[in-house]
């Protein structure tokens, strides 16, 4: 049971009027725990016991969804929350509360707002989100550095955006991103980066210190000054994203990466895996329309089912099919099981599940390029055990070309210790693209067919 609630003088004046009613609508839901009501809020249970505190008005987008988990009527609260305010009734339609409206950050310093825009289309993830809310508090409260990571192809940056413009009320003095593919791969990226925040945060250039360290602490104590939010998106490794980390009282960092980066101390991490069959039909629902998917779920389920139930292959499949109305789901559905080119059908405008496969493969180092091809010519598993004994090599060298797999997103550690598998769809994207992936079989030392056989492959199926 949780701790009772200090008591508020509603008499006080409109800020504890206000909180006063919020806890009466929290006790006719029948009193659910603060805990409980930030599934529904995506709010922290902090930020919503904050809300009926007393001590100061809530912004609106917290009211709100403190409201809706209790079952409050949105306008009504809104109504409630402006004439609180000061605002009295408004003279147009109720709308969110903007930028201006939010605590704000001191007068004349600069509030950044780089994130870029949210996704639209977007399901599930419930638990997760809950995860990166419940991990984003550590020792005395400090806020800890938040990793997203999964393989290709599973929806990080979608998700850390999702999770991040639900955070912006919460950290009204910016937001801050950076998208790291983009940048060099040496020591001066993280630097660079550095230096743009810091313009972005309001120092003038000439303000920047030019030693490294003092650089970097500067950064560091406008994160612990101010509250702010930083997204780091596709970090490949530690040494990129190691000076860009900081543990602080009112500012946010989340990063997204293919790699576990378990060389980072400090960290939480949040692992994101394929939708769920349910999800992946409400994501087809939104992008190609609830009539047609209805009328056709076998189908849909069936394309759900081909594109490994991975968002950005659904999102791809889904917005190529909702551009073809008149066509049948079972129609699509047929001709991908018959056979098509994934690299192709998978394409829409600048956008490929290849082009994100791609690069992670060339990444690798020759056993694990190696080992991949292996998988993605039938083999759905293997174990380090197996591959250590058909290479003749060390259990730690094999469990090396595991983990580079598994930190290139390539690859997934199962249920079941030390095994792994691959989504076929990556396979078959890697088989019929092995002269672009520059696989070259009568070249190869390692042999394909003494793989296989110790996994137990062969052309019936597995024998173990």
């Amino acid at each position: 049971m949780g701790r009772r609630e200090k008591p508020i003088d509603t008499r006080s004046g409109p800020v504890g009027a206000f909180a006063g009613d919020l806890r009466k609508l929290r006790a006719a839901a029948g009193n659910p725990s603060y805990r409980q009501m930030a599934s529904a809020a995506l709010y922290s249970p902090s930020v919503l016991s904050d809300a009926a505190g007393g001590h100061r008005l809530p912004t609106l987008p917290v009211a709100l969804a403190f409201a809706r988990a209790c079952g409050g009527d949105p306008q009504e609260w809104e109504q409630r929350w402006r004439e609180a305010r000061g605002g009295g009734a408004p003279t147009e339609p109720l709308t969110p509360i903007g930028v201006d409206e939010m605590a704000a950050a001191e007068p004349g310093q600069p509030r950044p707002a780089q994130l870029p825009i949210g996704p639209h289309d977007f399901v599930g993830r419930m638990a997760e989100f809950d995860g990166a809310r419940a991990a984003m508090v550590g020792i005395a409260d400090s806020r800890v550095p938040v990793i997203v990571r999964g393989p290709v192809g599973i929806g990080k940056t979608t998700f850390a955006l999702r999770f991040a413009h639900q955070l912006t009320a919460e950290f009204p003095d910016g937001q801050l991103f950076a998208d790291m593919a983009t940048r060099r791969a040496d020591d001066t990226a993280p630097l660079e980066v550095i230096t743009g925040f810091l313009h972005a945060l309001g120092v003038p250039p000439d303000q920047v210190p030019d030693d490294d360290m003092h650089r970097i602490g500067l950064y560091r104590s406008m994160l612990a000054e101010r509250r702010v939010i930083v997204l780091l998106d596709n970090v490949k490794d530690e040494p990129q994203v190691r000076p860009l980390l900081a543990r602080s009282l009112n500012s946010q960092i989340v990063v997204t990466s293919r790699s576990r980066l378990l060389g980072l101390d400090g960290v939480r991490r949040i692992t994101l895996g394929p939708l769920s069959r349910v999800e992946s039909i409400d994501l087809l629902r939104l992008l190609i329309g609830s009539d047609r998917v209805r009328a056709e779920h076998a189908a849909g389920l069936r394309i759900a089912e081909f594109c490994g139930h991975l968002p950005l292959a659904l999102t791809i499949a889904g917005r190529k099919i909702a551009a073809q109305p008149g066509r049948r789901l079972s129609e699509i559905a047929g001709r991908l099981a018959d056979g098509v080119n994934v690299s192709n059908w998978l394409r829409i405008g600048d956008i490929s599940l290849a082009d994100v496969v791609l690069p992670a493969y060339l990444a690798l180092p020759p056993l694990a390029k190696h080992v991949l091809h292996m998988l993605a010519g039938g083999a759905d598993e293997v174990t380090p055990t197996t591959l250590a004994r058909a290479l003749h090599i060390s259990i730690e060298s094999a469990e090396y070309a595991m983990d580079s797999l598994i930190d290139g997103g390539l690859l997934h550690r199962v249920s079941t210790p030390d095994r792994y598998l691959m989504s076929p769809l990556i396979g078959q994207l890697v088989t019929q693209e092995a002269d672009r992936f520059a696989i070259r079989r009568d070249q190869d030392q390692l042999h394909t067919d003494q793989l296989r056989a110790a996994i137990g492959f062969t052309e019936g199926g597995f024998t173990h």
